[in-house]
């Protein structure tokens, strides 16, 4: 079963947090993409080990289907995952992981590894491997691509495994997904131009599932605001789905809705190192994320910002819209709570966990109003 969204997710401990804190209508509506991430460094895990993320992802998605990823952001990778991304045997150590890992997960595809080669032939003999071992223990396997020369490559690549004798009597197309991922899209109209065209090429091969994610979140929201410590930034991944959907004229595939729940794919933690502005931000029915800030005082601490802003944005009808539509989360709750002085998390990491658990439920709920 592939499900009409499909939210690309880090592993990491707001991504985290946001997604234990989701209700089942909303675990019920999307299938997650997961980039597997580092775990925390400690004392006695300096390279942070992934089993803990591992461990989350069978304790509360067991149930659903979900595609599974490992990181290509250096800064969230450690060896262990270095290993899982290996080619070495023709990406032996990925392959066995998912295998093993199957009754573990549940129902789950995986996303196919590539690693470079010196000579083509010999990467596209491993990556042949790789798809062979796969497609025969899984319903789906998922190709990705994250940017559009990778697309270009990547679509040519398949054309080649789809040439092989082998894969003739299992009819190879119709068991992948492929994940067309734009990352932060600034020049909507540019983007759509090209996804139009790989979309194409890739209906051309009898490739019917196509997921397409976006973002229009920025990776420093401070950059953008105002001398009235606020902003608001519109979501355009939803008008960026709908301009390739009606250039897509007859659609020939599954186009399936994708985004980064309100993450920007480019981490910027370490910014907080020296302190940081507390800041709230609201997804909101209107199709924008609103963002709140205020500096505190040098003698006020982290807590008392955030409810003073806190008390502000419940007052705001971007967030009492929420309500009046019936779209009520934790998210929702902790700004409530935080209104009253109960504030849940002093950090920025638990104030991106309660914009992304309001945007979940935002988009389950209205996604089918904001696409065509």
């Amino acid at each position: 079963m592939i499900r009409k969204y499909v939210p690309i997710i880090k592993t990491g401990d707001a991504e985290l947090r946001a997604l234990s804190n989701i209700d089942d209508a909303v675990k019920n509506f999307v299938m997650p993409l997961f980039e597997i991430t580092r775990g925390r460094k400690t004392r006695n895990a300096e390279e942070g080990v992934i089993a803990k993320k591992v461990e989350f992802i069978s304790n509360h998605f067991s149930e659903i289907p979900f595609i599974l990823d490992l990181t290509s952001d250096k800064t969230l990778t450690n060896s262990e995952i270095n290993q899982l991304h290996s080619s070495n045997n023709n990406y032996e150590r990925w392959t066995q992981f998912c295998i093993k890992n199957k009754d573990i997960f549940g129902k789950f595809y995986p996303v196919i590894q590539i690693e470079e080669e010196d000579d083509y032939e010999n990467y596209l003999c491993k990556l042949f491997e790789q798809v062979k071992i796969l497609v025969q223990h899984f319903d789906f396997i998922v190709f990705r691509s994250q940017n559009e020369i990778e697309a270009k490559d990547l679509i040519t690549d398949i054309k080649g495994l789809l040439d092989k004798d082998a894969f003739n009597s299992i009819n190879l197309h119709e068991k992948l997904i492929y994940v067309l991922d734009y990352k932060y899209i600034k020049d909507v109209d540019k983007c759509a131009n090209t996804a139009k065209i790989f979309i194409g090429a890739l209906d051309t091969l009898g490739i019917k599932n196509i997921v397409l994610s976006s973002t229009s979140f920025p990776s420093n929201v401070s950059e953008h605001m105002s001398e009235t410590d606020y902003a608001k930034f519109e979501i355009k991944e939803f008008d960026f789905f709908n301009i390739v959907k009606s250039r897509l004229n007859p659609l020939n595939v599954n186009l399936i809705y994708s985004d980064y729940a309100s993450i920007n794919p480019i981490r910027n933690d370490n910014i907080f190192a020296r302190g940081w502005i507390p800041r709230i931000d609201v997804p909101s029915v209107d199709k924008n994320i609103h963002c709140m800030r205020q500096r505190r005082e040098k003698t006020e601490n982290y807590a008392k910002a955030y409810a003073d802003i806190a008390q502000k944005v419940a007052k705001q009808t971007y967030f009492t819209d929420l309500f009046d539509s019936d779209i009520t989360s934790w998210g929702n709750a902790e700004i409530q709570n935080a209104s009253k002085g109960n504030v849940g998390g002093a950090i920025p990491s638990f104030w991106i966990s309660v914009r992304m658990n309001i945007y979940f439920k935002l988009v389950s709920l209205k996604l089918f109003d904001y696409i065509s």
